[in-house]
């Protein structure tokens, strides 16, 4: 089975990576990760991964390689 791999390209990959590289850490259990109000969001704006415009984020998914993905089966 292939794994779908979501690229940090998105805010849903750079958010899986980033709370995973963040959980490594010492304190990283004490930090509540959420895309709104937390480190993340902050995060999210300074890499311009944040946006509400839904062309931008079609446009973003499409270079990606996965617009549709989820129309399928991915088992």
């Amino acid at each position: 089975m292939q794994y779908l791999e979501l690229p940090r390209d998105l805010a849903t990959g750079d958010f899986i990576k980033f709370v995973h590289e963040r959980m490594l850490s010492e304190d990283g259990m004490k930090i509540r990760y959420t895309f709104s109000g937390s480190v993340y969001f902050e995060r999210m704006k300074s890499l311009s991964l944040y946006s509400i415009n839904r062309s931008e984020i079609k446009e973003r998914v499409a270079q990606t390689g996965l617009t549709d993905v989820y129309n399928g089966c991915l088992v």
